[in-house]
């Protein structure tokens, strides 16, 4: 991978990053203010809404990343990637499906399938069992926009590989 790749790489994982933190932060409370103390298990769930959140917000990035990565290369503004199979990262780019919606299926089911369990799994460790409105919406801001940022790389570079069509 290129250093200018590296470069706008991690610029998009702050733009994303930042923008799903205010957002998914911003939804959070609007819809959760005023309500009482959330739980970890039983009615009005926050487990659900991480597991939930987990698929949906890499789903709907992929289906705007992706789509936005190969107009850029086809426009020449930013150069097409091939994947280097000595790094992890890019070997799972380049073993994405060339179909969007299957690449954005596959991230929401990483999101799913591995990200929400590990969050929830920390929040059980550390005996977080409810959360306050408010620090709950604070919490998904900040989650939301990590996973977005960590996310968002692997979807330029499947967005950008040099899939010769």
């Amino acid at each position: 991978m290129t250093s200018k790749l590296k470069n706008y790489i991690q610029h998009e994982r702050l733009v994303n990053g930042g923008t799903n933190t205010f957002f998914n932060g911003g939804i959070a409370w609007l819809s959760l203010k005023g309500k009482g103390l959330l739980l970890l298990a039983g009615s009005g769930s926050f487990a659900i809404d991480i597991i939930a959140t987990a698929f949906i917000l890499p789903f709907i990035v992929t289906l705007i990343v992706i789509p936005m990565q190969k107009r850029k290369a086809n426009k020449g503004k930013i150069a097409r990637f091939t994947p280097n199979s000595a790094y992890a990262v890019e070997r799972l780019a380049a073993s994405f499906p060339k179909s969007l919606w299957l690449s954005a299926a596959y991230f929401g089911l990483i999101g799913m399938l591995i990200i929400a369990p590990i969050t929830l799994l920390g929040i059980i460790a550390v005996g977080a069992d409810s959360f306050t409105p408010e620090a709950y919406s604070i919490f998904k801001g900040i989650w939301a926009g990590a996973m977005a940022a960590l996310l968002v790389g692997p979807m330029i570079m499947v967005g950008l590989r040099d899939t010769h069509e």
